[in-house]
């Protein structure tokens, strides 16, 4: 029996790869750990900063409160790598989303036609579940993208659903009982959770 916890595997396994008679392993969100606050408070007392207006006027600059060439360039250099990072995932989403798309439109027999973009698309879930469990704080932060968890979900979701249509291919029923073992996690997880608000249908069907 497959059992998912938090320690589980990062990536999807390829079904055509996969031994005989033994099912991919599915994904499991990652434990995320948010940095601690800093405890560590300055005083509040006014007359340990105090200077005299004469003193203030004489403290000289240094080099923390001098922005350098070298720092500058630095800041520079880490806001491109996040850019990069978001236009990554970006990408990986709408590519998995169109091969996604294209299953519908396969051939319900000849294995050599539609095993091939089966294969395709597992990669590239794979690819983006590991992408974004690798730089899941990143694209939370509004500021560069502000992943939701509920797009988390949609994800797991559709890699579910990736072993459900790959067992009416196949009917092979270990790839029916991973489907249920990932829609269980989900279920477990809340990836939906607090989406009552959201005037999405899509989103309140999975919810329930």
């Amino acid at each position: 029996m497959s059992a998912v916890s938090e320690k589980e595997p990062v990536g999807v396994a390829d079904p055509a790869q996969a031994p005989e008679g033994q099912a991919p392993t599915p994904l499991a969100e990652p434990a995320t750990t948010a940095p601690a606050p800093a405890t560590d408070t300055p005083p509040n007392d006014d007359t340990t900063n105090k200077l005299a207006p004469q003193q203030q006027q004489e403290q000289p600059l240094t080099a923390d409160s001098v922005p350098t060439d070298a720092k500058r360039e630095a800041d520079l250099q880490s806001a491109e790598r996040d850019k990069e990072t978001v236009e990554e995932f970006q990408y990986l989403l709408e590519k998995s989303q169109h091969l996604f798309s294209g299953l519908s439109d396969l051939p319900e027999i000849g294995s050599k036609y539609w095993q091939p973009h089966f294969q395709r698309t597992f990669e590239v879930y794979t690819k983006l579940w590991k992408f974004q469990n690798q730089h899941r704080l990143l694209l939370e932060n509004p500021v560069h993208y502000g992943l939701k968890r509920w797009e988390v979900g949609e994800i797991a979701s559709k890699i579910g659903q990736l072993y459900y249509r790959y067992y009416l291919r196949t009917s092979e029923t270990n790839y029916l009982h991973e489907a249920f073992v990932f829609y269980d996690a989900i279920r477990e997880r809340n990836y939906f959770r607090g989406e009552l608000s959201m005037k999405n249908s899509a989103l309140m069907i999975k919810k329930l």
